[in-house]
């Protein structure tokens, strides 16, 4: 039997479920506008640069660069121990000049070799049947 995941999970609404619906076909996808092509982070019900409402779910590139991280040493809940030290990182994703930047893991090295700039590429975990989170390790 399989033991039941532990740490917290997505609480999704109707603005951010097509996002993880990407995520459990293993892809990453952000709303852009199409009146003036920009895309839309988080997932919001009108355009912030043109106020248009019109937008559809683009398919983004799977990798992208870490803007900034934190490295965790301590777990304020004991399900994320096993992981100390882990690297919590904003990655802005490639292709969308800066405007989709997602927060996530970067895994599969040592946090120490972690740094700004680096170019990362998207894996993805499928953490239960209903729920795939991304995270992103060196390309």
């Amino acid at each position: 039997m399989m033991n039941a995941y532990a740490k917290p999970l997505p609480q999704t609404d109707v603005d951010t479920q097509p996002f993880w619906d990407a995520c459990k076909l293993h892809e990453l996808r952000a709303q852009r506008c199409t009146d003036c092509q920009r895309f839309r982070w988080p997932p919001q019900a009108f355009c912030p640069e043109c106020y248009s409402w019109n937008f559809e779910w683009t398919r983004l590139a799977e990798t992208g660069k870490v803007v900034t991280f934190v490295v965790v040493h301590y777990a304020a809940l004991t399900a994320f121990q096993p992981d100390l030290p882990y690297v919590v990182a904003h990655i802005a994703i490639d292709g969308t000049d800066g405007h989709v930047q997602l927060i996530s893991n970067v895994i599969g090295c040592p946090w120490e070799e972690v740094k700004v700039g680096m170019a990362v590429k998207a894996v993805f975990e499928d953490a239960t049947p209903e729920v795939t989170l991304a995270k992103f390790r060196p390309a």
